[in-house]
């Protein structure tokens, strides 16, 4: 019997087996066939007698260990999460302490599973905010925002319209990035919201400008998809103030998605016409 676990067994064997448990029943044929329509096969390939396993008599079923995936939250219910983070958000009066909250908070269960925290530093800004979606792998490998290619791209859309980002403060609306990639949950967003709107009211910013969802739906409680949301300005309430958030695809997108940089570079005008409406 070949173990397909085994190192030294032969991988064109391995391959084969494999290919035989998925179905398959040739590795090439001229024509194309409608499997819907044709009869069982009688036969599969001719080594499958060759590699068939023996029967081995029957075993009391024992439970293989495995990993666990990390829970979306920790015990008890998201309500009272949600309160916990608005109690620990609340109580930080600078993005340090702010920082070590959310380092110490055990709401979230996706610090268990990533490399580093990013949200903003003490850099103080009266100005521009920058708001990221959710971390690439490039900003988890580095512990930067806005590293490697995204970053390059970052620095050019900020360029052209007069910017650079040590005028500005650069954070992420979930601070650290989902295992897999993969989406933020309703409940994570609703979770970590206190702590967002905390730090950008720590900031102080004048306009904000949002790449992706995950901010729009966390602190102006809009849900819809991106290619509704950009080149619209939201109303987010921070404190006693109504600041200006603009939607907009990030460079993580946009280097995906390159057909979309002729909206970004509609989205990054209206950014330029509004700062400067502000500056005056």
């Amino acid at each position: 019997m070949v173990n397909e676990f085994d190192h030294d067994a032969d991988p064109r064997e391995i391959l084969i087996r494999w290919h035989l448990a998925s179905g398959v029943d040739a590795l090439l044929d001229e024509m194309p066939h409608d499997r819907f329509n044709e009869a069982p096969p009688t036969e599969t390939l001719s080594t499958t007698k060759e590699i068939k396993s023996s029967p081995r008599p029957a075993s009391k079923p024992v439970s293989s260990p495995r990993t666990a995936s990390a829970p979306i939250l920790a015990s008890g219910s998201s309500d009272e999460w949600v309160q916990k983070a608005e109690q620990h958000a609340a109580a930080a009066s600078s993005l340090s302490e702010l920082r070590a909250a959310l380092e110490n908070f055990e709401g979230i269960a996706l610090k268990r599973t990533a490399r580093s925290l990013l949200m903003a530093d003490e850099a103080n800004t009266d100005g521009l905010v920058i708001l990221g979606d959710l971390p690439e792998a490039d900003d988890e490998r580095s512990g930067e925002i806005f590293s490697g290619r995204a970053g390059v791209l970052l620095d050019q859309m900020l360029g052209a319209i007069g910017l650079s980002r040590e005028a500005l403060a650069l954070t992420m609306a979930v601070p650290w990035r989902p295992p897999g990639n993969r989406a933020p949950t309703t409940q994570e967003l609703a979770t970590l919201a206190p702590f967002l709107k905390r730090q950008l009211e720590l900031l102080h910013p004048k306009l904000i400008l949002s790449f992706g969802t995950s901010g729009a739906q966390m602190i102006a409680e809009r849900s819809e998809t991106i290619l509704k949301l950009r080149g619209q300005w939201l109303d987010v309430p921070l404190g006693e103030k109504i600041v200006p958030m603009l939607v907009s695809f990030g460079p993580g997108h946009l280097l995906r998605h390159p057909a979309q940089k002729q909206f970004a570079w509609r989205d990054l005008k209206l950014l330029r016409e509004r700062l400067t409406t502000i500056d005056a």
